[in-house]
């Protein structure tokens, strides 16, 4: 036996561990101890939630979980301990650890993060959330753009020098919910391992595909879309549609920091073109920009970890240069999230306050919104856009789509999308077809909003012809009020 060891224990006289016993030698993790029974037992003798004491050799490190997947409470146990877990509290000092294990983690060394830091750290990024337990999970709730969204604490297995994501979200709906799974690897650098991956099951309409961007030897394949670009594995091409240039040597986390924002293009198309088939609140619409910002708050929280506090001058949101944009003077707050009324023409529209995630080591923000057309019987048409907003606070991408309430019946119905518009390596605009398979070179506009725009309004009057349906004018200007509203965006991301 090693002294990489630990023994667990069912019970405790005070002094020493007794009853049933399970020993493990060796680095590993056990995800679910509800899968695991104790020596020399037969059936229905599990050891979830039944331990009682533990000892360690002398060169083990043990974290364990209250809940399986390495979720929940937690706390770590050193090397040479003999401990009764009635003694042993997590690490928010809540309670103890007593007959509540239900996963673990055994190291040979002292573990290089913490894993429940991470999750303290993006649960910070979701300010005003509630926090409960579903299903026997750690869950957090919150309101978006006017929809309810759910994510659980995300499962973090640590394993030699690479750290395994894992986190379900949920649009929350009366029926049944869109659910979403985001899985990647990353080292101990904050470098990315293998691939991003999100798999979605919208509600009565599975077929949406699985997502993955894949990252081989540190570069991006989907850069070749566009987003981002790595040249040489030296050089990174950040754009405004000008051009700015840094090497990664200056700064490790600006090539990490690029990444993140590539990952957030490719998204948008890959993912998208399925999910705009779908009708429903808007919620739906807005749930993929949840999970953009879901990756990306999670890979700032274990940036947040492994560095500490961004000792850069982050970028921010300034609420009155948007609502000075829009030319409206407050927030209104008889909705689940504020808002802005403003006029486009003749025809009244309506705002949300802009989700935001701002990437570590000033790389950037992501930025995303629902406008609606308010109509007299309130029941309203949405246009969803996401924004990408370069380290200068310049719009570097834009996408969105428009859900039409007055469609729902209509099966093989497919949303109107713009597409992702951006700049490509050279500072040249282009536009990212839905699926990622077609990218053109823009000409003939002076700007991303510009050709955003003209796009989408193409989209919409392809539905109408394809499908039939008979457009209001209120329909066709809510594109103008929403290029309004980016412009607001992009005037409220000002420098922190």
């Amino acid at each position: 036996m090693s002294n990489c060891n630990v023994t667990f224990y069912k019970k405790t006289d005070g002094e020493k561990g007794t009853d049933g016993y399970k020993n493990y030698d060796g680095p590993q993790s056990v995800a679910d101890l509800s899968q695991v029974l104790w020596e020399g037992t037969t059936f229905d003798n599990d050891m979830k939630d039944d331990i009682s004491w533990v000892d360690t050799g002398s060169q083990a490190w043990v974290r364990v979980y209250s809940k399986a997947n390495f979720q929940g409470r937690t706390a770590l146990i050193g090397p040479d301990q003999h401990i009764s877990m009635q003694t042993l509290r997590d690490e928010n000092d809540e309670d103890d650890m007593d007959d509540t294990i239900e996963s673990f983690q055994l190291y040979d060394h002292k573990p290089d993060v913490n894993t429940s830091t991470i999750i303290n750290n993006l649960l910070a990024l979701y300010p005003g959330s509630v926090r409960s337990r579903k299903n026997n999970r750690y869950e957090t709730e919150w309101y978006a753009q006017d929809s309810q969204y759910r994510i659980y604490d995300p499962s973090i297995e640590l394993s030699g020098n690479t750290l395994s994501f894992s986190m379900d979200l949920d649009h929350i709906q009366l029926e049944q919910d869109d659910h979403a799974v985001i899985t990647f690897r990353m080292d101990l650098n904050g470098g990315f391992v293998d691939q991003i991956k999100v798999t979605y099951d919208i509600a009565e309409a599975t077929q949406v595909p699985e997502w993955a961007i894949k990252l081989i030897d540190g570069t991006i394949e989907a850069a070749k879309y566009g987003a981002m670009a790595i040249a040489d594995g030296a050089v990174i091409v950040l754009t405004d549609g000008v051009g700015v240039v840094a090497t990664v040597e200056i700064n490790r986390l600006i090539k990490y920091t690029a990444q993140a924002l590539t990952f957030c293009v490719d998204h948008l198309n890959i993912v998208l073109g399925a999910v705009f088939k779908f009708q429903s609140d808007g919620g739906t619409a807005n749930f993929p920009a949840i999970v953009s910002h879901g990756i990306a708050r999670l890979i700032l929280a274990y940036y947040q970890e492994l560095y500490g506090p961004d000792p850069h001058d982050t970028l921010g949101f300034s609420e009155q240069r948007f609502l000075n944009t829009l030319g409206t003077g407050a927030w209104q707050h008889t909705k689940h999230n504020p808002f802005v009324e403003f006029d486009e023409s003749v025809y009244s529209y309506r705002a949300y306050y802009p989700d935001n995630t701002f990437f570590y080591a000033r790389g950037g923000a992501l930025s995303t919104v629902k406008v609606d057309a308010i109509t007299d019987n309130r029941i309203d048409d949405h246009l969803v856009m996401q924004a990408i907003f370069d380290p200068h606070g310049k719009l570097f991408a834009v996408a969105g789509c428009i859900d039409i309430f007055s469609v729902k019946n209509i099966s093989d119905y497919t949303m109107p999308a713009s597409g992702v518009f951006a700049y490509n390596a050279e500072g040249k605009m282009i536009h990212v077809l839905q699926g990622g398979e077609k990218v053109i070179e823009v000409q003939g506009y002076d700007s991303l909003a510009a050709a955003f725009a003209d796009s989408m309004k193409s989209a919409l009057r392809q539905a109408e012809n394809e499908y039939g349906i008979n457009l209001s004018d209120q329909q066709i200007i809510m594109i103008d009020a929403s290029i309004r509203v980016l412009k607001a965006m992009g005037d409220a991301i000002v420098n922190g």
